[in-house]
């Protein structure tokens, strides 16, 4: 991974290189593509470059691919650079903490998943705890308070469904705090539990201003509140 800054575009250029075997070029224009992926069933879900474009169009800047002749494939992230300003960064107290800050637990079994909610999150100035299945999730819940739970319908030990389940029956209150995160087509069934359940979806490929919007509603709604 190389970086550099480009004085002409103004911008931070940011390049990540593998020595694979490349990309073909007729699915070089798919690459980004939600759900797209040459990896075999079960093994990848064709979400995470998805994200990554979300998270950098989502701060100005673009995301490309190339394949040199000699081979590998070679992502180009471009950032815009903004003034910093000098002075008020280094004036004045810490900041307190900010009024809308909330502890918030993801569960989710993909690690680029996980990674990209938390950096979300984060930079929204929330606590993030990320976990990766339904069983840690539990654990974590019986012994630290969770303004809002982020999981995925399809954690393998423990999917959404039963992990909300059996938030409902050891803390009902806790209930109205979970949102579901999903990456494909609900079944029939699954879908109508979602809609009876009345909790939000957020749907892969997610944009950070989905995720953020979520935590937002769930705090006007009266969701969030102290540790009960």
């Amino acid at each position: 991974m190389t970086s550099r800054f480009d004085p002409v575009a103004g911008a931070l250029r940011i390049t990540v290189a593998d020595n694979g075997p490349g990309i073909p070029e007729h699915l070089r224009a798919r690459v980004f593509e939600p759900y797209f992926t040459t990896k075999p069933t079960g093994i990848g879900t064709g979400v995470g470059l998805a994200v990554s474009l979300g998270i950098v169009e989502a701060h100005g800047g673009t995301l490309t691919v190339a394949c040199p002749v000699e081979g590998g494939a070679l992502f180009t992230i471009a950032l815009p650079v903004g003034a910093v300003d000098v002075t008020s960064a280094d004036a004045g107290p810490p900041r307190k903490a900010n009024a809308n800050q909330r502890t918030i637990l993801i569960v989710d079994d993909e690690a680029e998943i996980r990674e990209a909610l938390a950096e979300i999150l984060a930079g929204a100035r929330h606590r993030v705890v990320a976990v990766s299945s339904g069983r840690e999730a539990l654990e974590r819940m019986a012994v630290e308070h969770y303004d809002v739970i982020l999981t995925d319908m399809r954690t393998p030990d423990l999917d959404g469904r039963a992990l909300y389940q059996e938030i409902e029956r050891r803390w009902p209150g806790r209930a109205g705090r979970v949102v579901f995160v999903t990456g494909d087509t609900l079944a029939s069934a699954l879908r109508e539990f979602v809609s009876e359940s009345g909790r939000p979806v957020i749907e892969k490929p997610f944009l950070p201003s989905d995720v953020r919007r979520v935590i937002a509603e769930l705090a006007t709604d009266g969701a969030v509140g102290p540790p009960d």
